[in-house]
């Protein structure tokens, strides 16, 4: 098999200057372009590679499964999912769970805990260890994601994933989390 030598000598030009991910960018748009996205390859691709910055969303909400593999289905379903969110927003709102000036992290917790019914008789009872890390997973993805919509439904798909996988492994996560978030001090 022979390379390009024009190729290999731009990937190699563009890894001295720090450009490392020109051929995984390509690689990704070409997977992307596909009428029905390989899960499969998208996995397999964003454990090899950084995933850029402007398909990261994208290829989380796919691998999560908040959009299906079909690109033609991609508006519809986000569509229902903007308008599924917006409704159980108002109903925090109108149970007075919520409020305008509720943090945002906070208000993804309310809703996530009404749409598994687990949303408490009252809003100051105290939060249980599995919504502290709700809360600290949203807080991450607050700072990468900016939709607040999206980001909801990649934190809850996620903690919906973790819990179905790795439920026996949330205390040590919530006394790691909490320790970092404390600080070195904390016992």
């Amino acid at each position: 098999m022979t390379e390009d030598p024009q190729r290999n000598f731009r990937s190699v030009y563009y890894e001295k200057v720090g450009f490392r991910g020109v051929e995984e960018k390509k690689s990704l748009e070409i997977l992307l372009k596909d009428d029905r996205l390989d899960i499969e390859k998208l996995c397999t691709f964003s454990q090899r590679f950084p995933l850029p910055s402007m398909y990261r969303t994208l290829v989380w909400k796919v691998l999560l499964g908040i959009l299906p593999p079909h690109h033609e289905s991609h508006t519809f379903v986000m569509k229902y999912r903007r308008e599924q969110y917006k409704d159980v927003y108002h109903a925090l709102q109108v149970i007075r769970f919520i409020s305008e000036s509720t943090p945002q992290v906070e208000v993804f917790l309310r809703i996530y805990q009404l749409e598994s019914g687990k949303l408490p008789r009252n809003p100051s009872f105290p939060l249980e260890p599995e919504d502290e890390v709700f809360l600290a997973i949203a807080k991450a993805m607050e700072e990468m994601v900016e939709d607040s919509i999206d980001c909801y439904w990649l934190v809850s798909s996620f903690v919906n994933l973790f819990n179905n996988k790795y439920k026996d492994a949330l205390p040590q996560l919530y006394i790691g989390l909490c320790s970092k978030a404390l600080g070195p001090h904390a016992s």
